[in-house]
């Protein structure tokens, strides 16, 4: 293994050990300072929220990686989300219901990694458009009003408990474990590095760019897919506003966990991680009676923090190496 590649594994493992420690000390002060933090009705619902996030958040890492950006994650979400609430409306099983959905996604992921590769044009631009067009397209099936489903299977994923664990929990480490494991030890998790780190390199060595950066942004929409799959049993409905915000809290977890925007260098671990520390502190927040607005100014500011921290670490490791 090469100096430079020993350094950043050192720094991303540094990275994810100070999360770990942050959010001991976060999870203490907010122990402290409220009664509620620790009761089981909170921390089963912070589970439930960072649950979404993470799930996604894991695609966007994989995207980021490869040098790109995924703004379209949340109405891609929104989209696969109505229509499989709008199939099983129309009385349609509930297991083709759900592959739709996934496929939904998929090609949405798919569609926005063909444009990218083939118009040449930037990532930002292309998801940008492709959220709009999702978004609009919500709007035009719902009228602005949620498609209400009746499916106990959707529900149970959704709203059901396995013992004191909501189900929709048991969706998030299995999602963690199985992207982890593509992004350290496949040779498509190799390739994504090597695309962020350097894509003309990588093209002349041989490796197939275009198809890998398709495959990036099809993953993530697969994982958009299975993220409506559980909020719309969540929700008991296909929502219009499902999905609003997530492009942002899903970048935000990718960053504060310490993937590199520049692309290259990232950890699905840390992704996890960053997405459990923003769902704690917005959740503290809200324990804490702060100001929905201020809420807002702190969880800006947090991200701006720990991202300054990360820089000069960087720094600081390139100047030992």
């Amino acid at each position: 293994m090469k100096i430079h590649e020993l350094v950043l594994n050192k720094l991303l493992k540094s990275r994810e050990i100070g999360l770990v420690a942050i959010l001991i000390f976060i999870t203490v002060i907010l122990s402290i300072t409220t009664d509620t933090f620790f009761s089981a009705v909170n921390l089963l619902n912070i589970v439930r929220q960072v649950t979404l996030v993470t799930i996604v958040a894991t695609g966007q890492t994989f995207v980021i990686t490869s040098g790109g950006i995924d703004l379209s994650v949340g109405s891609v979400l929104g989209l696969s989300s109505i229509v499989m609430a709008l199939f099983i409306s129309w009385n349609v099983p509930v297991g083709i219901a759900i592959i739709i959905c996934l496929l939904c996604g998929t090609l949405l992921g798919l569609t926005n990694g063909v444009l990218i590769t083939r118009l040449s044009l930037p990532p930002f631009i292309i998801t940008l458009g492709m959220m709009s067009i999702a978004r609009g397209v919500i709007q035009v099936i719902t009228k602005g009003f949620p498609i209400m489903i009746e499916s106990p299977f959707i529900m149970t994923l959704g709203q059901g408990n396995w013992g004191a664990l909501p189900i929709m929990a048991i969706f998030m480490p299995v999602v963690v474990a199985v992207m982890h494991w593509l992004y350290n030890y496949t040779v498509f998790g190799n390739h994504v590095k090597a695309v962020g780190s350097n894509e003309t390199a990588t093209r002349l060595s041989g490796v197939k760019v275009i198809r890998e950066k398709t495959l990036v942004y099809g993953l993530c929409g697969l994982l958009c897919g299975l993220a409506g799959i559980l909020v719309t049993g969540r929700l008991n409905s296909g929502n219009p506003n499902a999905g609003l915000n997530l492009e942002m809290d899903s970048i935000a977890a990718v960053i504060v966990g310490g993937t590199a925007i520049s692309g290259g260098v990232g950890t699905v671990i840390g992704t996890t991680l960053g997405a459990l520390l923003m769902g704690i502190i917005r959740n503290g927040l809200v324990l804490l009676n702060v100001n929905m607005y201020w809420q807002t100014v702190a969880t800006g500011m947090i991200i701006i923090f720990i991202c300054a921290l990360d820089s000069m670490s960087k720094k600081k490791g390139a100047g030992y190496a």
